[in-house]
């Protein structure tokens, strides 16, 4: 049976590089929702979400969607490749948009998100946080490679 690694340097290279991936994740989640806090503030508000903290709830699902992605993507095959790193971001930005259409359709029920400007508000927030997703997977694909071609890589893993 696996036990759970008490220290950072105990996890795996890529043990870490993916909570890495979904802490990086939800720091840009929350960027990009306090960027687009006036649509979201609203949308916050109506699930009933708390005002002082919304944009950080509602960047939230990054954190554990990035970590999953991130593994199930990139660390898994072992292939840092930039178009691996894009998916991992659009995915995530996916997941987490679809995780809060969820929670609107369970409290507004279906029909809501049919009525009115309401589709073109989800659309448009998806496909900017798409955008914004794929774009976010970029720069930690870079640095993940960068760490695996220095020489010297294994011996600074092992020393955090």
């Amino acid at each position: 049976m696996d036990t759970i690694p008490a220290r950072w340097s105990d996890l795996s290279a890529s043990g870490r590089w993916s909570i890495l991936a979904g802490g990086y994740t939800f720091a840009c989640a929350t960027f990009t929702a306090v960027l687009l806090s006036d649509m979201l503030g609203l949308f916050a508000e109506v699930i009933g979400l708390p005002a002082a903290l919304s944009m950080a709830i509602l960047a939230s699902p990054a954190l554990v969607a990035g970590a999953g992605f991130w593994w199930l993507l990139v660390e898994r095959s072992g292939t840092y490749a930039y178009h691996r790193g894009a998916a991992f971001g659009l995915l995530t930005a996916l997941a987490t948009g679809t995780v809060w259409t969820g929670r609107f359709v369970v409290v507004w029920g279906v029909e809501m998100l049919t009525a009115g400007p309401v589709p073109l508000l989800v659309g448009f927030t998806l496909g900017v946080t798409a955008v914004a997703g794929a774009l976010v997977g970029l720069p930690i694909t870079y640095a993940r490679r960068r760490n695996e071609a220095r020489p010297d890589a294994a011996a600074t893993a092992n020393s955090l």
